[in-house]
């Protein structure tokens, strides 16, 4: 019975330690499932999200701005001390002498003040041309999303792919490893036997390091891809990869590509120099205004006391007509560099254009052309395989040499080395097509 308990605590430890492994552990089938969690998780996309929720709020203070500005002050004064005022004493007695004067006080101690005042501009082109600038901001931060979330996308999957291509290296490195270490043997034999030189138990030795260094070298690197991962997706878990390679190999003849973020953005640029242009020219024109205050004043000998007080009011509306004239050509002057600003981005926007359709022409082309190359690569390293394997028979027969069977085997590496740099073209050009059929993220 104690050994039946013993077992049970036993078995309930590992199913916790098993769940604790697995609980910070984020597994990944496909790089779709990746860029899913980006989405989520990115700071990147995050910062991009929330600049435009600032152009949003931008775009609705320049609303804002349009409507009638009210204003409401108030005061309070303390005459301690009310300055007399001389005054012809003539005014009050004609028959005092010409040139006396009499001090007299006016004005009360407590003086309460308050006012409004609003104004509404009628007539202000200004405040267009910031509303549309306002717009076009928004409009770019939506695109920067878009860009944003392109650019990390081309960083994880050349961090995924380099994960996939590392495991398809370390299989084949760990059947190198197999294969010279068989190699390695029979060499040290026929050389204890003195059927082979040191040079070419050397050379099977040198091939077994290399296959050994090579292990170790690649699971270095696929810690570091992960560790790239880890910080592109901005998550502190470990993460599982799976180790069978996507491939879904096909030639695409023709694609619709949908719009470039790039030409948007420079298309919004454009537009932006344009209202800038506009902007200025507009700074030549007059702004008329409508305005209107009312202002009212309590006077008083006693502090907040109102009985015997004196109330003034005043109240007035107007339009006013403001018209630039000379402002030292600052204007003009500005006019001039938004004209040359707006003629850049103009053609800037047309450059993007060209270079957007020539690069979805070359990114179609590289494709197909690093597809066929990798297809290549795999028939010609099936063929240095059965080389590799039919010369290893022999020399187990003793039909070969040992030094043939090393440039075998040295053709077999130089062929594997081929194969793995078409399949990192492939994952390349394959992600960078992919990206290209991406939707644009919802407005």
């Amino acid at each position: 019975m104690r050994m039946l308990r013993l077992e049970r605590i036993l078995l309930i430890i590992a199913l916790g330690l098993a769940g604790n492994t697995a609980f910070g552990q984020l597994r990944f089938s496909s790089l779709e499932d990746i860029w899913g969690y980006a989405d989520k998780h990115s700071t990147e996309i995050q910062a991009a999200r929330n600049n435009r929720l600032i152009a949003e709020k931008s775009l609705k203070q320049a609303y804002g701005s349009m409507l009638p500005s009210v204003t409401a002050n108030g005061s309070f004064t303390d005459n301690v001390t009310i300055q007399s005022t001389l005054i012809p004493a003539t005014l009050f007695n004609p028959a005092a002498p010409e040139g006396t004067f009499t001090e007299a006080t006016f004005g009360r101690r407590y003086i309460y003040n308050a006012n409004i005042n609003t104004q509404f501009d009628i007539l202000n082109m200004q405040d267009w041309f910031a509303v549309k600038a306002a717009k076009f901001e928004k409009e770019m931060a939506t695109l920067n999303i878009e860009k944003s979330r392109r650019d990390l996308y081309a960083r994880l999957a050349d961090a995924y792919f380099s994960c996939l291509l590392l495991n398809e290296a370390e299989r084949i490195t760990l059947e190198d490893l197999n294969t010279t270490t068989v190699v390695y043997n029979i060499a040290r034999n026929k050389f204890n036997d003195g059927l082979v030189s040191g040079i070419t138990l050397n050379t099977a030795l040198i091939n077994k390091s290399k296959a050994e260094k090579s292990l170790g070298v690649i699971a270095e690197n696929r810690k570091i891809q992960l560790n790239n991962l880890r910080l592109l997706l901005n998550c502190n878990d470990s993460i599982y990869l799976p180790e069978t390679l996507p491939l879904k190999v096909q030639v695409v003849d023709s694609i619709s590509f949908l719009p470039d973020p790039e030409i948007g953005l420079a298309n919004t640029e454009m537009l932006v120099a344009m209202n800038n242009w506009k902007s200025s020219k507009a700074a030549f024109s007059p702004v008329l205004s409508a305005v209107y205050q009312y202002n009212t004043q309590v006077a008083s000998d006693e502090l907040l006391k109102f009985g015997n007080s004196n109330t003034i009011p005043q109240q007035y509306w107007g339009l006013r007509l403001s018209v630039p004239i000379f402002t030292g050509g600052t204007r003009k002057y500005q006019l001039d560099k938004s004209r040359l600003e707006y003629e850049t981005r103009r053609t800037q926007y047309e450059a993007a254009k060209l270079q957007s359709s020539i690069s979805n022409s070359n990114i179609l082309l590289s494709y197909n052309s690093s597809l066929k190359a990798y297809q290549k690569s795999v028939s010609i390293l099936e063929l240095y395989e059965s080389n590799d394997r039919h010369a290893q028979n022999r020399l187990q027969e003793g039909v070969v040499s040992l030094d043939e069977r090393l440039r075998s085997y040295s053709d077999l590496t130089a062929s594997q080395n081929e194969y793995l740099q078409s399949m990192s073209d492939y994952f390349i050009q394959a992600y960078k097509l992919k990206i290209k059929l991406l939707g644009m993220e919802s407005k």
